[in-house]
């Protein structure tokens, strides 16, 4: 019998005990744990471990030569981003709303505030990864006039042509989709995407709306797909095709 592959975790952190603590809890839930202590070596390891999960503290204090641009969290955040839709745990010392926001606009999946219990940091972890986790290969396809997803590979295209989505993306229009000219207020649409397990601020729905028009409308600023119902929420708008 082939033993299943371990699901990798990248923990990046500059705080040593933190490192470990995760560490061990990663371990503690079977996952394999990876850590990095500052962003540029969080960056290399990402690409060779191809992870399944990052945990990335927000502040990261990298200390390298004055000459080399430290690398903060959020700016590994984006330099991940711009490389590929691994989900993203952000770690950081302050509840500030604004910089929950600055994280989860950039594409992180959740953001938890230190110090956390261990208990709920599990729990992040395992909703993250039951979201990203692939659906049964017999799932619906959703065919549309303009839009087809394809549930059970959890990919999407317009028009024909493949569109790049992050994992909560894919979810959010996903749970759209299931329900065409429904409209969602953003409670649903995280109960829906995150399966009520989201424990951000509801604004965070509206920021990656937008990423999903940017990369889905043919005017992100008059879209036609995905229209807000003012003071409401959001709907899907695409025509459905059924298949036989």
């Amino acid at each position: 019998m082939t033993t299943p592959t371990k699901r990798k975790i990248l923990i990046v952190d500059d705080d040593a005990r933190i490192l470990r603590t995760v560490k061990a809890q990663v371990e503690n839930l079977g996952y394999e744990a990876n850590t990095a202590s500052d962003g540029r070596a969080a960056l290399a390891l990402a690409r060779t471990l191809e992870p399944d999960l990052v945990i990335l503290d927000v502040s990261l204090d990298d200390s390298r030569p004055a000459a080399q641009k430290p690398l903060d969290g959020i700016e590994v955040l984006r330099r991940l981003r711009d490389a590929s839709d691994v989900p993203v745990l952000m770690l950081s010392a302050t509840n500030v709303a604004v910089v929950k926001v600055m994280a989860l606009s950039l594409g992180a999946d959740d953001y938890l505030t230190k110090p956390f219990e261990p208990t709920e940091l599990a729990a992040r972890i395992e909703a993250i990864l039951r979201r990203v986790r692939k659906e049964s290969p017999d799932d619906r396809v959703l065919s549309f006039q303009r839009v087809r997803l394809d549930t059970g590979a959890r990919r999407i295209w317009k028009d024909g042509e493949l569109v790049e989505l992050t994992g909560i993306e894919f979810d959010i229009l996903h749970a759209l989709a299931r329900r065409p000219g429904h409209v969602f207020t953003r409670e649903k649409l995280i109960e829906a995407a995150w399966k009520g397990e989201y424990y951000g601020v509801a604004k965070a729905v509206d920021v990656h709306i937008g990423h999903i028009r940017k990369k889905l409308e043919d005017d992100p600023a008059h879209p036609t797909l995905v229209a807000t119902v003012r003071g409401t929420g959001y709907r899907f708008e695409d025509t459905q095709i059924v298949e036989s």
